[in-house]
């Protein structure tokens, strides 16, 4: 039972994300990489359900708690970024109209890419199983070539002395432990 709880969570965490993709982020077409991320993607949701569904998993309490990290901290990112023009991911004509320096982003600068990594991560240990692992591997690979294409954008653009400072305070993925530039 706990088992199908979990399962249903992860689907409704898909969901969500599959709707935001849409709703949330302004790109004018679906990027090819986007489709890449959806079918590993779809292939991980896959093999997670099945486990949760007509097997059984692994490590359940840490999977149940890695998706709600990734559900608050998405929501929390969705909150703080609604008012900006967000890009998919290997979107050709980012688009950037500010940087977000709050929220989620004061402490990371890749909140919905951390969000995304602990829901994977979660179902790699949730179902211990090699295709889970391949799906988390090959996404969080994926997921940080494309932040550093967004950062690399970013520090080329119009924002680019604003996003410098930025970068000081705010680590990549993991939140940074002592800010470089002190009051």
């Amino acid at each position: 039972m706990f088992d199908f709880l979990i399962g249903l969570v992860a689907l409704a965490y898909f969901l969500v994300i599959s709707s935001a993709t849409r709703q949330h982020f302004a790109s004018e077409k679906f990027p090819r990489g986007m489709y890449v991320i959806s079918l590993v993607s779809l292939v991980g949701l896959f093999a997670f359900l099945t486990h949760a569904f007509l097997w059984s998993l692994e490590f359940t309490v840490a999977s149940l708690v890695l998706m709600g990290l990734a559900f608050a901290l998405f929501f929390w990112a969705v909150r703080h970024s609604k008012q900006k023009n967000l890009s998919l991911a290997f979107d050709e004509e980012t688009k950037v109209d500010g940087i977000i320096t709050t929220g989620p982003w004061r402490y990371v600068r890749h909140p919905f890419y951390v969000s995304y990594i602990l829901f994977w991560l979660a179902c790699a240990l949730g179902t211990t199983h090699p295709t889970s692992v391949v799906v988390f591997a090959t996404l969080l690979f994926i997921y940080i070539y494309s932040a550093l294409r967004e950062e690399r954008t970013l520090k080329q653009g119009r924002y680019a002395d604003a996003y410098l400072a930025y970068q000081e305070n705010a680590g990549f993925l993991l939140p940074k432990l002592v800010s470089r530039t002190r009051a």
